[in-house]
């Protein structure tokens, strides 16, 4: 009984590919894809967010109050200019 093919099967095969490909694997890149695509949405669903929640805070909050300053400050200027006073420049 010739034990050849049988040993030649059972030899340790040596690895031929480059250093890139031994690293690089198809489950390691598709690992990495996974991973960078999530970063990537989650970035974007982070500003997104970021953005909304401003623009509602400034429509809210600061809008109004800088409407009702600058109301104050035409009144007040008015009233100045009823009283007499004049803004020289």
């Amino acid at each position: 009984m010739n034990l050849t093919p049988l040993l030649w099967a059972a030899r340790k095969r040596e690895d031929r590919r480059p250093l890139y490909r031994r690293i690089f694997t198809h489950r390691r890149l598709d690992i990495l894809h996974k991973t960078f695509i999530r970063s990537i949405l989650g970035f974007i669903l982070f500003s997104t967010s970021y953005c909304i929640v401003n623009t509602g805070i400034y429509y809210t909050f600061v809008r109004p109050i800088r409407r009702e300053e600058r109301e104050q400050l035409e009144r007040e200027l008015i009233e100045a200019d009823r009283a007499g006073f004049a803004l020289n420049k």
